[in-house]
Formats: structure tokens, sequence, C-alpha cells
């Protein structure tokens, strides 16, 4: 009994060492599907987040220098100067779509890895993978493009009358602040027909 004693801290030693290696196990494979489920994320969504946040960063620089042309550069001179003007806009809107791009897949381990473990069991993670890897959902997001579309002209086809409205009436309360007539019926300040609200094109590199 007391050889059997004294072999009992060593016992228990192995037991912990094996529980432990078992868990950092677990650990490596959650972690291996939370690295996988990251980056299939960000094939199926990269792209189009690169596209947003390179819209949101030209509009910026877009508006102001907009403003400033019609402040500042006379009416016969806006022509060359917008053409020169979207030159360097297209340089600055490409450079930044490639740093954001090359950024995308990165961060998208770095922020969403640690977020898929905390939040989802390893179980979760594997019905989520099987799904995303089925032929079904590459089905699904082959239309997601079309069904967004369609939604969204649904949407404008329904709004439009009130949106036409809310133009008329800020047009009418602009042409008091500015002291100019609104536009026509139907058209733009120049009076030619501006085109109807459109549906928004699928996300593509600019």
């Amino acid at each position: 009994m007391k050889a059997a004693f004294s072999k009992l801290p060593l016992a228990l030693l192995f037991v912990a060492a094996c529980a432990a290696s078992t868990g950092a196990n677990a650990q490596d494979a959650k972690k291996a599907l939370a690295t996988k489920l990251a980056q299939m994320q960000a094939k199926t969504d990269g792209a189009a987040m690169a596209n947003q946040l390179t819209a949101d960063a030209v509009q910026l620089p877009l508006s102001t220098w907009s403003q400033r042309l019609d402040e500042s550069v006379p009416p016969a001179r806006q022509k060359d100067v917008r053409d020169k003007l979207d030159v360097e806009l297209k340089k600055f809107a490409d450079n930044t779509h490639k740093a954001i791009d090359a950024q995308v897949s990165k961060a998208a381990e770095a922020a969403l890895v640690p977020v898929f473990m905390d939040k989802l069991s390893e179980d979760e993670m594997k019905t989520i993978i099987a799904y995303m890897e089925s032929p079904a959902a590459v089905k699904f997001q082959s239309l997601s493009a079309d069904a967004g579309n369609a939604w969204a002209q649904k949407v404008i086809d329904a709004t439009r009358p009130t949106v036409e409205a809310n133009v008329k009436s800020f047009d009418a309360a602009a042409s008091k602040i500015v002291g100019v007539p609104a536009a026509s019926p139907g058209g733009g300040a120049n009076g030619k027909s501006q085109a109807a609200p459109a549906a928004p094109a699928s996300a593509s590199k600019k």
C-alpha cells in the first residue's frame, strides 16, 4: 500500500500531462477550422469588401474637390479641369484598391479567427464549412448578384413616387436658398432629362 501511494503523484502528473496534451490538440484542431472558415469568408466576401472600402475612401476627395471646382474654376474651364481630376482620381482609386485588397485576407484571419474560436463550437464550424463547400452553397452564392439586384429594383420601383416627391420638395427649398430656378420636371438643372435610379450592379473592381 505504501509503495502504491508513493507512485500516485507520478501517475497524477502523467494524467494531467495527457489531459493538457489532449486539450492543446483540441484547441489546435479548432483553430485550424476557424482559420479555414476565415479564409473561406475572405474568398466569398473579400472582393465586395475591398470595393466598398475603396468607394468609401474615394468619396471624400471626390466630394471635396467637386465642391472646390464649382467654387473656384470658371465655368469655361470646368470640363477640362474635371477631366484631369478624373484621371488623378482613377489613379487614387486604383492605388487605394490595391492596398486594401492586399490586406483583406490577412485581416480576415486576424479579425475572424478569434471571433469564430469564441462564438462557435468545433462541430458548428464543421457544419458551416461543409455547407459552404457544398454544391448548393456554391450555386446559392452564384445567384447572389442577380437576386440582390432584383431585390433592390423592387425597392426602387416601390419607393420611386416618394423619392421623386422628395426631390421636388428639395429642389423648391434649394431654389429659394440659392436664388436660381428649380430644375424643370423630369430634368436636371440644364433641362436635360435625368435617368431614373437603377438597381446597383454587382460589385466589381473599379
